[in-house]
């Protein structure tokens, strides 16, 4: 029976189905996302009983990192801990086949996959004892790499493969689906000893590793924290004086945190604030769908009133009318799941780069629990007003009332604009929203880098292998592939450095020092700048301007003095109203390195688009001094689009070194776009929420001003047969608009002011009270409204006053 209701109102099945599809889609599709990336268990054995460990310590706790020595430590003292293991990531050069590959690899203590808690699906992993500097050259190898690079070899254990020009023997592939670190192809012994990191010593440099550990069973929050404070103490004792005399230890503290977490933690806050974004589209959807079920209810209020005089019970009616909505949602969900899978699948192929290195997104049953729930949910939500209101119809009048005027009254009237105002007010806060990340987005787009982007190429090749262990042969290698790559003709100029702007990787190679000539500080008080090994063309060849003295030239050699060049960044905050040309700074144990400061260069944007150029010294691969020399980047500038010259370049390596694999190759261009994928996705995505709502929200105002309208046919008559001109009833209609929009921007704003707190760390150049941004939306939302009102008061304009009156 109620189907049959439902099915002689084709309009309303139709409109409640395509606005619920897309609202439930969207939902699905983002409870999909966080399903996947922040609900779902890791793929590993007992995922949630993993931990990071770190150690916080500096005056601010601005050192996040583990040592070596912390792992033995928590090795042995760590009583919620059922096993901990050590592990950094690297890459290795792949040769012995035709085209060299760089490889994705973690060094890792024996206990690593203990704590992993998954087994090999061939051979084994690393033994007790196969650890440390004496550890034999052995891998294991991921299921990736077996399958795809060895072909599926079954025989592949007890194999070698070269991994810097040095056999390793294959012991053991890991399942499909364990990659850890994410996209990890080989793991390898971690070449530490405990005899070289304990006792723990200043003049001994102490290895930085991640720590990894599996809690004990029916371990809780509470005592965890109580565990990590007492090896807090413990550790600390076990630093050696200077360390505490210097400062580092006063803020020290070990923490642990779930692994899930760690992993999660940059996408969280987005995919939280994009979920509710998204509920609140479906909470303007599900206003809109009451405000037609109160129009349907307007118009079955005389059968309704037959019925409750015949004897029908009022909370049956309401009951009936309830069961109509929830079925009225059921085909809106259905599609909507249909959508969902359709918006997964095309995210899985895309991949957007912010989700690269999550799982895959997946509809599984708990998202089909979810989409069940929320069609239910909202079938509810939206029928409950027209329900509670067709339970309290009048019987007499409603029955005396006849012909097509019939209404619930002007206490359902209210109710419609209570409800508009409500879908408004929310549309208010998402158009706020979108307005924001625009800008923010806008601000981050036209950011200076302090340098041109185009015409610009880099690429990375990392010297592994033992034929380059000493500086000179790393600085001749790259001096050969320089002179090569200038010789092609599509090449204006090329340069080395060890760091790439925009890269998004995290300098690890920074330095703390003390100006020459001023008073000496503690180790703890010592500024610090990021270091940059360069050759000496990298600041022509990525046109960054000098703006005091000079740069590297010919006179600079490992016999001259050691000459830096450093940025504007590092001038202004070190060197405040001074000049820093001539002056000194030095460096290193006990003091003993000493730099003088030759040129100041235009500051440029580091690891990430977002971030403000900071303190950075420049040295000179010129000069000498193993730096971090082997991991250097290319840097071509060219005549043409960088894209063409990429064969060509390649080319002038190998024939330098065939076994020397390139890899990361991307034109500037394509890092600042993949710099600026995380802000796009997120604006990409509430935008789309935020044009959704307000087109609900303007179907909405359409619905009930033509509902008023109707209500009102027998006084506009009355006001044209008396003169009123159709300017003048057009005036009347935007006037009752205009009304409910003043009230819905105050109480929009005033939610918006609460709300967008929660996007401030989403936000860049702009804060999240932005004036523009807080002055415009309202404006754009009133002329939508006053549009969509406009068929509303052309209608009301036309009104015949003595059709109307005869009709009456």
């Amino acid at each position: 029976m109620l189907i049959r209701k439902l099915r002689r109102d084709p309009v309303l099945i139709a409109a409640a189905t395509a606005t619920l599809a897309i609202c439930i889609g969207a939902n699905t599709t983002m409870f999909s996302l966080v399903n996947s990336i922040l609900l779902k268990p890791l793929p590993y054995p007992g995922g949630d009983r993993l931990c990071w460990v770190t150690e916080r310590m500096g005056r601010n706790n601005e050192m996040d990192v583990a040592v070596a020595p912390d792992y033995y430590s928590l090795r042995e003292q760590g009583r919620v801990f059922e096993d901990v293991s050590a592990f950094d990531t690297l890459t290795l050069n792949w040769t012995g086949v035709e085209r060299p590959e760089q490889l994705d690899a973690a060094q890792v203590t024996p206990s690593f996959f203990r704590v992993m808690g998954s087994q090999p699906l061939m051979g084994r992993y690393l033994a007790p004892g196969e650890e440390g500097s004496k550890a034999p050259p052995i891998a294991v190898v991921s299921y990736a790499f077996w399958r795809n690079r060895l072909g599926s070899d079954p025989g592949a254990v007890g194999k070698a493969i070269q991994l810097d020009r040095l056999p390793h023997t294959i012991v053991g592939v890991m399942p499909q689906g364990f990659d850890y670190p994410q996209g990890t192809q080989v793991w390898r012994p971690l070449p530490i000893d405990e005899a070289s990191q304990r006792p723990r010593s200043a003049r001994r440099p102490m290895r930085i590793v991640n720590i990894l550990a599996r809690l004990k069973p029916g371990v809780g929050e509470q005592q965890l924290a109580t565990e990590m404070s007492r090896l807090t103490f413990a550790i600390r004792g076990e630093y050696p004086p200077e360390y505490e005399s210097a400062g580092f230890l006063k803020n020290m503290a070990i923490t642990a945190m779930p692994l899930q977490g760690r992993m999660t933690g940059d996408l969280k806050p987005a995919l939280l604030v994009l979920t509710a974004a998204v509920g609140l589209v479906l909470l303007i959807a599900c206003v809109n769908l009451a405000n037609l079920l109160l129009a349907r209810a307007s118009a079955r209020q005389r059968e309704l009133a037959v019925r409750l005089a015949l004897g029908a019970d009022r909370w049956r009616i309401i009951r009936q009318m309830l069961a109509e909505s929830v079925l009225l949602a059921l085909p809106g969900g259905l599609a909507g799941m249909a959508i969902a899978g359709l918006a997964v699948w095309a995210l899985n192929a895309a991949k957007p780069l912010v989700l690269v290195r999550y799982p895959a997104i997946s509809v599984d049953v708990p998202t089909l629990l979810f989409t069940f729930g929320l069609t239910l949910g909202t079938g509810l939500v939206f029928g409950i007003a027209p329900a509670l209101a067709a339970g309290r119809i009048d019987i007499q009048n409603s029955l005396k009332a006849a012909g097509q005027t019939q209404s619930l009254g002007p206490r359902i009237a209210g109710l419609r604009r209570i409800l508009v105002v409500a879908e408004l007010s929310v549309s208010l806060v998402l158009l706020v929203g979108a307005g924001l990340l625009s800008r923010s987005f806008l601000k981050l787009a036209g950011a200076r880098l302090g340098f041109p982007a185009d015409h610009l190429l880099t690429l990375r090749v990392n010297l592994t292998s033992s034929r380059y262990a000493t500086a000179e042969s790393q600085v001749q290698f790259f001096e050969d592939v320089l002179q090569r790559v200038r010789g092609l003709p599509m090449v204006r100029d090329a340069a080395v450095s060890t760091d790439v702007p925009l890269s998004g990787e995290r300098q690890w190679n920074s330095t703390s020092f003390q100006v020459a000539g001023r008073p000496p500080l503690p180790a703890s008080q010592r500024p610090s700048a990021a270091v940059t090994m360069v050759s000496r063309d990298f600041f022509r060849t990525m046109g960054i301007p000098l703006t005091a003295g000079r740069l590297f030239g010919p006179g600079d050699s490992p016999s001259s003095p050691d000459n830096i060049v450093v940025n504007e960044a590092f001038a202004r905050k070190i060197f405040p109203g001074e000049d820093p040309l001539g002056r000194r700074i030095v460096t290193g144990a006990n003091d003993s390195q000493q730099f003088t400061i030759i040129g100041v260069a235009g500051s440029i944007r580091g690891n990430a688009l977002g971030a403000e150029p900071a303190p950075l010294i420049y040295h000179c691969t010129c000069q000498g001094g193993n730096r971090f020399l082997s991991l250097m980047r290319l840097m071509v500038r060219t005549n043409q689009d960088p894209s063409a010259a990429i064969r060509a370049v390649e080319g002038q390596v190998y024939a330098v070194d065939r076994d020397q694999p390139v890899f990361d190759v991307k034109t500037m261009e394509q890092r600042l776009e993949d710099s600026l994928a995380p802000q796009r996705f997120q604006l990409v995505l509430i935008g789309t929420f935020a044009v959704l709502a307000i087109l609900l929200a303007a179907a909405g105002v359409y619905g009930v001003m033509s509902y008023l309208v109707a209500r009102r046919t027998r006084e506009i008559g009355i006001r044209v047969a008396l003169g009123a001109r159709p300017e003048d009833i057009m005036r009347l209609v935007f006037s009752e608009t205009a009304g409910l929009v003043l009230v819905a921007v105050a109480i929009g704003l005033g939610g918006a002011w609460v709300l967008t707190r929660y996007v401030k760390a989403m936000l860049y150049g702009v804060t999240a009270l932005d004036g523009p941004t807080f002055a415009i939306t309202p404006l754009v939302l009133a002329v939508t409204v006053l549009v969509a009102s406009l068929g509303p008061a052309r209608r009301a304009a036309r009104v015949d006053p003595i059709t109307a009156l005869r009709e009456e």
